[in-house]
């Protein structure tokens, strides 16, 4: 049941502004399954009501999601999607998590879980810190455009002792790795661990944070990187970003 589920997700995440109709052979690559089974699921859809085979016979999204779309409750916010999975986290690592976003070039934390441990790092809801160190300030500057970062780059190479391109280095190996590490940057002793969450459109205006006393989170960084950035990609498919799920691996027999 659960790789049929991922299948139907697979295909229905095919499609994007850029890519409002695909043709059977596009999703079938799309999801990594043969046509026949890709045609299978394709027809369950159709009857549902869910997919539109268009005249040129490639297929689309009905309307159906629309009214889907309006049954999300206007409230839900970053926070409510979040605080559920960083429980969790903070639970399953024994450290305190906490999400952030930016404003007029400051870091703004938004919830904290605080470790049920006896030396631990306390991050207040509210509190406020330029974007000029730390592992949150990295991601949320790695992931601005151009225009917004050219006055932070400066500032946190001060902060670093870096010069602006090697920061410019530091931000693309962010990007390219979606997650960056701190160790005594901002509090002498602390370490931290952050992963951007994405938005729908591919943006990132918040992420979340693991942070602990320095011999603890280098005693366990590999660990701690892998459940950082699996809990940002879950927050982000359960806030409406894209994920890639690809069914290569699902056997052809579950439909």
């Amino acid at each position: 049941m659960m790789r049929s589920v991922q299948r139907i997700i697979a295909i229905f995440e095919a499609f994007g502004p850029e890519r409002s109709s695909l043709t059977l052979q596009e999703i079938s690559n799309e999801i990594d399954l043969p046509k026949s089974t890709t045609f299978r699921i394709i027809q369950s859809l159709e009857e549902a009501g869910y997919i539109v085979r268009l005249d040129n016979l490639s297929y689309c999204l009905s309307f159906r999601f629309v009214r889907l779309a309006g049954h999300v409750r206007s409230t839900m916010g970053i926070r409510e999607v979040a605080r559920p999975l960083m429980v969790e986290l903070s639970e399953m690592l024994r450290e305190t998590v906490s999400l952030h976003t930016f404003s007029e070039g400051e870091r703004v934390c938004l919830d904290s879980v605080t470790a049920d441990a006896p030396l631990r790092s306390v991050v207040l809801p509210g509190e406020h810190h330029p974007l000029r160190a730390g592992s949150a300030s990295k991601v949320l500057l790695a992931f601005m455009n151009e225009e917004d970062q050219k006055p932070l780059i400066s500032a946190m190479a001060r902060e670093l002792r870096m010069t602006a391109p090697e920061i410019r280095d530091m931000l693309a190996a962010v990007r390219e790795q979606r997650y960056a590490i701190s160790h005594g940057e901002r509090l002498q002793g602390i370490s931290a661990v952050s992963a951007p969450i994405f938005n729908f459109d591919d943006t990132v205006a918040h992420c979340i944070s693991v942070g602990g006393p320095s011999f603890r989170i280098r005693e366990r960084e590999a660990e701690i990187v892998e459940r950082v950035k699996a809990t940002a990609d879950r927050i982000t498919y359960h806030y409406g970003g894209k994920l890639e799920l690809k069914a290569a691996d699902l056997e052809d027999d579950d439909l």
